[in-house]
């Protein structure tokens, strides 16, 4: 067995001896996370977003290395209007594979339409907004800044799970009703949105049963007029809760929020040609009366963007890092696997780009033993090509290829003619310096070299002419 951490071979068991890793709960992580992936691409499927966003947090808990599960949460959250917390799994997964990934695609997609993007984001401080009014007790302010929230986002679905608690604290079913069937359209299964329907349905079914039994003693009409007092208490209190649970989750998303749109929107925001001097106006008088209120809060949420960014960054260099050595580990496991199959000039491309300060000692040792298995054959075949290039006149990549023939294979019996084409190539660039110095190679270390004569007939014809 190969361990799934460190590649090496185990013996017996699953254990690792040489990391300690014990391959058979990788194995079964690995299987839960693909299992929780699965479900979250049916849920996507369906349109049950808020259900596709907690099987894929669930695979990515169990491979935090999986980008295209990450891609797909981004895209689940960015659905249901949740755009910072969709650009943050974008932005992890571009840091974990950095080409041909579609991340990249959505983010540039976004700062390209600014626009969009500092809408979205408005909506959102606008409910973070709201559930600061909540906890002041301004209802009032709170309502009318959910309702700003969702007409600017209509796919927040939370600012429309806030608004029907709400409704159905006042006892306004048909308000709330809306509400809910807003959010099923957009979240086919929303977890809040079927219970606060379940419990509309039961709670007139209870007003309905309790005004048939209660119309011969004249409570019916104050009942009906105060709606249902019990599940108004209720409600209330879960609106409370709701709004406790959901500062609480957005309170560290707000500064995330900035940070993605200082980082993302102001670039193009700034260079826009569509600004308008109304809106400059709007943004001096937001700026002089936050002067007016004192600098010291917008220092401290500055300090908080800062070290946020800060640790994003951190997070990101983490993961590629993380993804640098697993993707040597592979590329090492695949050149072993070119070699063994005799193709040579493969594995030595693989061997060849690999980066040393990453490698562990260990693979150090092995990578040089597989080098010296491959890079004289794969130096010889640079060497036949640089000189088909050098014939036919292209000097500039015959050059490359030369050189990297030379790199690998600095010592075989071919090595004197890369030497002599290359001093050839510096003569022809106007490089006398460069030519004399393979030319003197020559001289120096192939004395049976078949082109020794002529290079020491041009070292002495360079020599003099300096």
């Amino acid at each position: 067995m190969i361990c799934s951490r460190c590649s090496k071979e185990i013996p017996t068991g699953h254990i690792c001896f040489n990391c300690g890793a014990d391959n058979l709960l990788l194995q079964k992580a690995r299987t839960a996370s693909l299992r929780q992936y699965n479900k979250g691409v049916a849920f996507a499927k369906e349109g049950d977003y808020s259900a596709a966003v907690e099987a894929l947090k669930e695979c990515v808990l169990f491979d935090k290395h999986n980008f295209v599960a990450r891609n797909l949460l981004g895209i689940a959250y960015f659905q249901i209007g949740l755009v910072t917390e969709a650009l943050k799994e974008w932005i992890i997964s571009a840091s974990i594979k950095k080409e041909k990934n579609p991340a990249q695609r959505y983010i540039d997609s976004l700062q390209k339409n600014a626009r969009l993007l500092e809408k979205l984001s408005d909506g959102i401080n606008m409910y973070n907004n709201a559930l600061e009014q909540f906890k002041q007790g301004n209802n009032d302010l709170a309502v009318i800044q959910l309702k700003k929230a969702v007409d600017v986002n209509p796919s927040l679905v939370e600012a429309n799970n806030l608004l029907t608690a709400y409704y159905l604290s006042k006892n306004q079913k048909s308000k709330a009703k809306k509400t809910i069937y807003k959010t099923l359209k957009i979240d086919k299964r929303n977890p809040k949105a079927l219970e606060y329907l379940a419990e509309l349905t039961s709670s007139e079914k209870y007003v309905s049963n309790k005004s048939s039994s209660e119309s011969d003693s004249g409570e019916t009409e104050g009942y009906a007029e105060n709606g249902y007092n019990e599940k108004s208490n209720g409600i209330f209190r879960k609106l409370t809760s709701v709004i406790r649970t959901d500062f609480a989750l957005f309170g560290a998303g707000i500064i995330l929020t900035s940070a993605v749109f200082i980082t993302l929107i102001m670039p193009s925001t700034i260079s826009s040609e569509q600004s308008t001097i109304n809106e400059m106006q709007k943004r001096i008088s937001e700026l002089e009366e936050e002067n007016l209120n004192g600098t010291s809060a917008f220092a401290v949420k500055y300090n908080n963007l800062e070290e946020e960014y800060k640790k994003l960054q951190e997070e990101n260099e983490k993961y590629q890092g993380e993804y640098s050595v697993k993707q040597q580990e592979l590329d090492i496991q695949t050149a072993e696997a070119y070699i063994a199959s005799g193709e040579f000039d493969s594995a030595a491309e693989l061997l060849y780009n690999l980066k040393p300060d990453i490698l562990t000692e260990d693979d150090k040792i092995n990578v040089e033993d597989l080098k010296a298995q491959c890079y004289p054959q794969a130096g010889e075949t640079l060497y036949d090509s640089g000189r088909q290039l050098f014939n036919s006149g292209n000097l500039t990549d015959a050059k490359t290829d030369l050189n990297k023939a030379l790199e690998m294979a600095p010592n075989e019996n071919f090595s004197d003619n890369i030497l002599y084409f290359l001093a050839q190539i510096s003569e022809q660039e106007g490089d006398n310096a460069k030519a004399k110095e393979y030319y003197g190679r020559i001289v120096n270390e192939f004395s049976s070299s078949d082109v020794f004569s002529r290079s020491e007939q041009k070292l002495t014809e360079l020599s003099s002419q300096t």
